[in-house]
């Protein structure tokens, strides 16, 4: 056994496939074996050679025997004998006493030339019936042979078609990432399959145009996808925070206006219920020194200003002595910052542990992939702080750009506020941007946001995330079996009729007869006597007698009968019926019922680059489509990066894998395996007559006719045969532990 290398270079080469047109979701699996087409001719049988043929040879057979045994021996048995008589004859007249028998040689060729002839005629009848029938064989066997070879000449053809064209079909089809709904959000997952889905998903949405990929799950699930990008040559920017603060162009390109508005909303983020008196403060506070600071704002300037405010000390270089001066003597009165000096600390608590982002900012260049991610250290206050921070930035990059506008990738946004996320979700769809949500949870944020654009669901661990998924999904009415009845049940009755009769008759005959009768006869008789012989026994010697004789009589007779007959008869007659049946039945009942499309539990169970996409039906209804998301699949053979076209018409439907929805309809039960027999007690065959039944058991008043008793009829009900699973004899009761 040899293993051969794997050619890694061609599995790069094909993992390019990826950038393709038609952004997809992942793939989807049609055996390409699911529409082969049997050969369904079926094969041609032997012929059946005429009926009269083997009739013919059979009746021919039959006389030519009949004559080979009976006719033909009797022949030559009569003419042997005939021959050797006249031999013998022969013998005598040479010895002078008797003369050549020629006529017993003549009778023995005539007796022998029959029984000859006939025998010829049927054996010839028997061979040309024999060469018929063969003759008419093997033109049948030849027409087969000729049939069988183009049949499977046919069937050799129609396969080698099936298979040509099975040869021809891709098994895995792409899965556009549905565009009637801007929106798509996806639930569920584990971080790889996060990452899968972004390595497939991503690398098609940058064929069409850039893409903005915010990865809040901290664990860097869109760096396949940049690695990706990379290889083929994309522009990427990536932004890792808070790790690389300084050097984040996060808020490049905002005026102070936008700046002060992201950072108000970021503050009260996580709070709508905020005082809205609070917020126009800090509003105001913010708007005031960015106006004072002119042009040149940034976070680490507006902390310093907030700290000469409410004066502390600071010896940042972020303000010179002129603008330090200015903001603390004439940008608020004295009694205004005392009042606000709490709004004042807030703001600056909250900006101060991001003031170094973009304080070092490289070369502000647009990536064609914008990848901004959190880096994987613990959770912290300027992780928390920059998370609603950035999803003010992208909002703002979405209704700032221009042609092309980037599609947006927001991947673990159960962090983000719900307000903060449809109006992310309203820019861009106004603006016809592609957005993508990817939550780990299906409550708090992600269960409001349900049912706003696409959905999609993957791995639910959580069963109350599993059941409300199952819930949006819905329900299907189905039929399922809900009742089994068995029944059995036997029926015996008798029957006694009691029939006594008697009958009396008289009856007299009388007769007479008379009578005459006469006889006359006349006999004559004749002879004519030949003895000896003449030359060569030809001729013998005659002599004639003739005699001639009459009789003649008669005589009279009479008759007189007369008689009287008498008779008298008496009868009686007694029957005794007896009927038993044995009725069972096997009955299924089906219920309509109300279920899960899909069963929380299944989609607890969902493999790890499994999505189930649910779409509605502009006709109504819904459409589950299982999709399989591993950037992988692309370097298999017989994959395209365009959906599968549509199936042959009137051909099965392909195979789903097992997470998929289950069928709606159950399949009917099969049938009980055996005929249940008679309940248990049940007496087999009828009981005994009455004047066989012992004393006490007979009905009062009951009379037979003691001389003839009533023989007793034993009818054995019918039994069944042997079982299906293999058992003999009657099946074990379906009701009861045995024979009572």
């Amino acid at each position: 056994m040899t293993v051969q290398p794997v050619d890694r270079q061609s599995l790069l080469e094909r993992r390019s496939l990826l950038f393709s047109p038609e952004p997809r979701l992942g793939w989807l699996f049609r055996d390409r074996w699911a529409y082969y087409t049997p050969f369904t001719e079926p094969q041609p049988q032997p012929p059946r050679l005429p009926d009269y043929l083997a009739q013919q040879v059979t009746s021919t057979a039959q006389v030519a025997q009949q004559r080979l045994r009976r006719t033909l021996p009797l022949s030559i048995t009569a003419f042997v004998v005939l021959a050797l008589f006249s031999a013998c004859a022969a013998g005598d007249y040479s010895l002078g006493k008797t003369a050549v028998p020629l006529g017993s040689i003549l009778l023995a060729l005539i007796c022998l030339g029959p029984g000859v002839v006939l025998t010829g005629i049927a054996v010839t009848a028997r061979r040309h019936a024999r060469e018929a029938y063969e003759s008419a064989r093997q033109q049948a066997t030849r027409a087969y042979e000729d049939a069988m070879r183009g049949w499977q000449a046919r069937r050799h053809h129609h396969e080698a078609n099936e298979q040509g064209a099975a040869g021809a079909r891709y098994e895995w089809g792409a899965v556009p990432r549905p565009l009637a709904r801007r929106r798509m959000d996806v639930f569920g997952g584990t971080l790889w399959s996060w990452e899968a889905l972004l390595s497939t998903y991503g690398s098609s949405a940058l064929f069409t145009g850039p893409l903005l990929v915010v990865d809040l799950s901290r664990e860097l699930v869109c760096g396949e996808l940049a690695t990706l990008a990379r290889a083929a040559n994309i522009e990427v920017d990536t932004q890792l925070l808070p790790a690389r603060l300084a050097e984040s162009t996060l808020l490049s390109g905002l005026r102070p206006r936008e700046l002060v508005d992201a950072i108000v909303e970021s503050m009260y983020g996580g709070s709508p219920e905020a005082a809205r008196a609070e917020r126009s403060m800090d509003d105001r506070i913010l708007s005031r020194i960015c106006d004072a600071l002119g042009e040149d704002v940034s976070l680490a300037r507006i902390g310093a200003a907030l700290r000469a405010l409410m004066g502390e000390p600071d010896d940042s270089s972020a303000l010179d002595r002129d603008e330090r001066g200015r903001i603390t003597n004439e940008l608020f009165s004295v009694e205004y910052r005392r009042q606000a000096h709490a709004n004042i600390s807030r703001i600056e608590s909250y900006i101060h542990p991001i003031e170094e982002l973009g304080t070092n900012p490289g070369e502000l260049t647009t990536g064609y992939l914008t990848c901004i991610a959190l880096d994987s250290n613990a959770r912290n206050v300027r992780s928390e702080l920059l998370t609603d921070l950035i999803v003010q930035w992208v909002t703002h990059r979405v209704t700032a750009s221009s042609n092309p506008r980037p599609s947006v990738v927001v991947a673990g946004a159960d962090d983000l506020a719900r307000r903060h996320l449809e109006r992310l979700s309203d820019a861009c769809e106004r603006r016809g941007v592609p957005l993508t949500f990817l939550f780990r949870r299906l409550r708090e944020t992600g269960g409001e946001m349900l049912g706003g654009g696409a959905v999609a669901f993957m791995r639910l661990g959580n069963h109350e995330d599993a059941t409300r998924a199952a819930d949006f999904i819905g329900r299907d009415y189905r039929f399922v079996l809900s009742q089994i009845t068995k029944n059995v049940g036997g029926n015996e009755s008798h029957t006694d009729t009691d029939t006594e009769g008697t009958g009396d008759s008289d009856s007299i005959n009388v007769s007479r007869s008379s009578g005459t009768s006469t006889n006359r006869g006349t006999t004559r008789s004749s002879g004519v006597t030949r003895s000896g012989g003449g030359p060569l026994g030809l001729f013998a010697d005659r002599s004639t007698n003739t005699g001639d004789s009459r009789t003649r009589g008669g005589g009279t007779s009479e008759t007189d009968t007369q008689g009287e007959s008498r008779s008298v008869s008496r009868n009686w007659s007694s029957a005794y019926a007896y009927a038993a049946g044995t009725n069972w039945s096997d009955a299924d009942t089906t219920q309509r019922v109300y279920e899960y499309a899909v069963e929380p539990v299944t989609l607890q169970h969902l493999p790890d680059h499994a999505l189930l996409l649910i779409e509605s039906r502009p006709e109504g209804g819904r459409k589950l489509t299982p999709v399989e998301c591993d950037p992988a699949i692309v370097t298999l053979e017989r994959v395209t990066t365009t959906p599968l076209p549509d199936p042959p018409p009137q051909r099965p439907q392909a195979a789903q894998p097992r997470w998929a929805a289950p069928p709606a309809v159950e399949a009917p039960r099969t049938p009980l395996p055996y005929a249940p027999g008679p309940p248990p007690g049940y007496q087999e065959g009828p009981r005994a007559a009455p004047e066989q039944q012992p004393e006490e058991q007979r009905r009062p008043g009951q009379i037979w006719p003691p001389t003839s008793p009533r023989p007793s009829v034993r009818r054995e009900p019918p039994r069944p045969g042997p079982r299906d699973d293999g058992g003999s004899g009657p099946p074990p009761p379906l009701f009861g532990g045995g024979d009572r």
